[in-house]
């Protein structure tokens, strides 16, 4: 049957080939991201174990000064991407022009790496949380873009995605919208869960990280519900290098 279902696959990727969601070109990949534009993606090689931060390529496994002084509610986040074009323009594509694509490539890539690099050696979390938007907002946008990306992971690694315990029920203003020493209050008291996550390692899913204080709160939260462990990944973080965000 996987052979029959193989061979159905091939022939349907003759004549629907691959399209690059970059250039536009035709993806030999087997993905819609050819080669050229992979290899231009903003890779971050070496980073901060618990809020991904760059580092110095000579501090390997190594911990920033402000997670030194403060740890976060999580015990490891891994960020794919520098949050530096071409990647701003997928993820603001998916955000607010509903290329929902990309979430798809976008999981798929961070996917492979959890497989390949980041969980190789190691057990994967139990299941995914996306970080909830307000209704207001999902009712704007129409989706949530963390969800979306947690979709392919879930089906590449099978892991199950829980989106019924927890909640955002402040509505905040953006973030984007918000300097570094208001986003930390704007978001404070934004999340709630329902239930309780009993020990248990999740992995909390979300598009981009910037100064970081969605996310902390959000897991603030759960930790509260009594997770165990929790694993952040996202596909971008917003380094202080580039951005001067703090």
């Amino acid at each position: 049957m996987k052979t029959k279902s193989n061979y159905f696959k091939k022939i349907l990727d003759w004549f629907l080939p691959y399209t690059c969601i970059l250039c536009g070109q035709t993806s030999q990949r087997n993905q819609d991201l050819c080669s050229a534009c992979y290899q231009i993606l903003p890779m971050i090689r070496n980073s901060c174990i618990y809020c991904a931060i760059s580092l110095p390529e000579s501090i390997i496994e190594g911990v920033c000064g402000q997670c030194l002084q403060k740890s976060p509610p999580f015990d490891v986040t891994h960020a794919l991407y520098f949050y530096q074009s071409p990647i701003t323009k997928l993820i603001l594509e998916l955000k607010f022009n509903q290329k929902l694509i990309h979430a798809r490539v976008l999981g798929e890539l961070l996917a492979d790496q959890i497989q390949q690099v980041w969980y190789k050696n190691k057990p994967l979390p139990t299941f995914i949380i996306p970080v909830p938007l307000h209704p207001a907002r999902l009712k704007e946008r129409g989706f949530n873009q963390s969800l979306e990306i947690a979709r392919p992971i879930a089906k590449i690694l099978n892991l199950s995605i829980d989106i019924t315990q927890c909640h955002r029920h402040k509505l905040t203003a953006p973030q984007s919208a918000c300097s570094a020493a208001e986003r930390k209050k704007n978001v404070k008291g934004a999340f709630s869960v329902i239930g309780h996550f009993a020990e248990q390692h999740v992995a909390v899913i979300d598009d981009v990280i910037t100064t970081g204080n969605t996310v902390t709160e959000f897991c603030k939260t759960l930790k509260r519900s009594g997770a165990r462990k929790i694993d952040v990944w996202c596909c971008a973080r917003v380094d202080r290098l580039f951005s001067g965000d703090g």
